[in-house]
């Protein structure tokens, strides 16, 4: 199996603080162009356990600390990753996995 092909979602991050406390991160971005049949895409990164990833507004789940939601057939040709967290979030990638 080959290595991941990783991409970055570097800043700017949208970020609103919200009344309870929590901060939610928000990052558009763009579906890859070029899929093979046999390619997942994976949304991978870290944050606070307990913080939620939602993907176009849907729920993907709850980080542990580190997360990796398989999101192939969820993409738009357009995206936006929302994280709600009670602190700042580490790294966050979009994975071409074959």
């Amino acid at each position: 199996m080959s290595e991941p092909h990783r991409m970055t979602l570097r800043p700017p991050w949208e970020r609103e603080d919200l009344l309870d406390g929590r901060i939610r991160f928000r990052r558009r971005f763009g579906k890859p162009r070029t899929l093979d049949d046999s390619e997942t895409v994976w949304l991978v990164g870290e944050a606070a356990a307990g913080a939620e990833v939602r993907l176009n507004g849907e729920l993907l789940g709850e980080s542990d600390g580190r997360f990796a939601f398989e999101v192939t057939n969820r993409l738009a040709l357009r995206n936006e990753i929302a994280i709600t967290a009670t602190g700042d979030i580490g790294p966050v990638a979009v994975e071409v996995r074959g």
